[in-house]
């Protein structure tokens, strides 16, 4: 048993409010928490975060973590320029243990960061599949893993890779894989789609689709949405990554259908794609995540800097700095993405019953001055993941090493080698 006390805890779940006082771990499960200084058992191990701000995990619903060791490329370049860049100059040539080491990279920049949950979107170039889902395995962390058959795989290829996602994931340990879900893609014929989406549900298994990000091909894929209805592709289980350019007709459909969507507002911004109306999804029942997308793409895996992007943007294009609050955004990038993912269960929040996943902030390193009578405008406006001092997944810490040791491995060596071959 672990006993955490004095510190300042943000439990961010529907009615509840920031406390001083204890949280107490046993088996890497919360079963307690409250205000002032608990029973201490002789035998509990306690842990004082007098001076600490202590926030749930963040959780990313929408990243990918290969990208890590390919970040500021293609700068300028809108979605498609952006992918001819990585994907299509790089992507032939990754071999399984490059996608392992490069996944590694990026799973740890993510927990230096303070995300201890994330949906790993993967790829799969020919070869990829294994190294990045051995990588989920030894990561420290927690993951909503979203499988990649290949982009030219035909449909009995993909339905044939749904078997081995099946058969390769079904009997893993769930407190590290929470989830699982499929990159969804398309064209296929209406009847392919209905029978691959009919596979995923009878598996269980969540679909994943990339849509309506880039502006340059707003009007084909709006027009594929009664498709993608006809077909299984937007249901509970869907979660849909950017989704910027609807119509108030597609939100409305998704909202009905319970399906979700993940704000990225890092790489939004950084390739243009856009600035999604987060409030009408919301008013429209879509759940809606955040995600740090993959760190060739937003370069940083940070959700500060995440939350103060999208905030900041939606309340420039409102003219309105009501429009979203500091505890909304917060709330989002945490319990809201776990909602979207559909594992808020288990994680999100600092409430009896979940992972004791959170992050430990010390507004005094670097010092951010005297805490704001307002805490989630001090967490959200001023703080960032220079405040990060501890990363807790599970109530053991996974901080060593990440702060105070270069996190290379092999993976400049292999990205020199890469590039060589260009």
């Amino acid at each position: 048993m672990e006993i955490f006390v004095n510190g300042l805890f943000v439990p961010v779940h529907d009615g509840a409010e920031p406390y001083r006082g204890y949280l107490i771990a046993a088996d890497g499960v919360v079963v307690d928490t409250g205000a002032g200084t608990p029973d201490i058992p002789a035998q509990a191990t306690v842990v004082d975060l007098a001076g600490k701000l202590v926030v749930p995990g963040f959780v990313s619903a929408h990243s990918h973590l290969w990208q890590s060791v390919f970040r500021g490329i293609a700068d300028g370049c809108s979605t498609y320029g952006w992918i001819a860049q990585l994907h299509q100059r790089f992507g032939a040539r990754f071999t399984e243990a490059d996608m392992y080491a490069f996944t590694m990279h990026g799973g740890r920049d993510l927990l230096r960061h303070g995300i201890t949950t994330v949906c790993n979107h993967t790829h799969n170039f020919g070869s990829g599949a294994e190294g990045q889902w051995r990588a989920a395995l030894d990561l420290p962390m927690r993951t909503v893993y979203a499988h990649s058959p290949t982009h030219s795989a035909t449909a009995a290829e993909r339905l044939a890779g749904i078997e081995w996602f099946q058969e390769t994931t079904a009997t893993v340990d769930d407190q590290r894989i929470l989830a699982r879900s499929y990159n969804t893609t398309w064209p296929m014929s209406a009847p392919e789609m209905r029978k691959e989406s009919a596979l995923l549900a009878e598996y269980g298994i969540g679909q994943h689709l990339h849509y309506l990000e880039d502006p340059t091909v707003i009007e084909r894929q709006r027009a594929e949405f009664p498709l993608l209805l006809d077909t299984g592709r937007v249901t509970s289980d869907t979660v849909f990554a950017h989704f910027i350019h609807t119509t108030p007709e597609i939100v409305a459909e998704a909202g009905k259908r319970g399906a979700a969507m993940v704000w990225n507002p890092l790489s939004n911004g950084r390739l243009g794609s856009g600035i999604p109306d987060i409030a009408a999804y919301q008013a429209a029942g879509v759940r809606v995540g955040l995600g740090v997308d993959g760190q060739a793409s937003a370069d940083v895996a940070d959700p500060f800097q995440n939350m103060r992007t999208g905030l900041y943007l939606l309340r420039g294009l409102a003219k309105n700095a009501g429009v979203l609050s500091s505890r909304d955004i917060l709330r989002m990038h945490t319990l809201g993405s776990a909602e979207a993912l559909g594992v808020a269960s288990r994680v999100g929040s600092l409430e009896p019953g979940k992972f004791a996943d959170f992050v430990v902030l010390d507004p005094d390193r670097p010092s951010t001055g005297p805490l704001a009578d307002d805490v989630y405008a001090h967490t959200v406006l001023a703080l960032s993941a220079a405040n990060v001092v501890d990363v807790r997944v599970g109530g053991h810490s996974v901080s060593t090493g990440l702060f105070d040791t270069p996190d290379t491995g092999d993976a400049h060596e292999r990205v020199a080698r890469l590039r060589a071959a260009l």
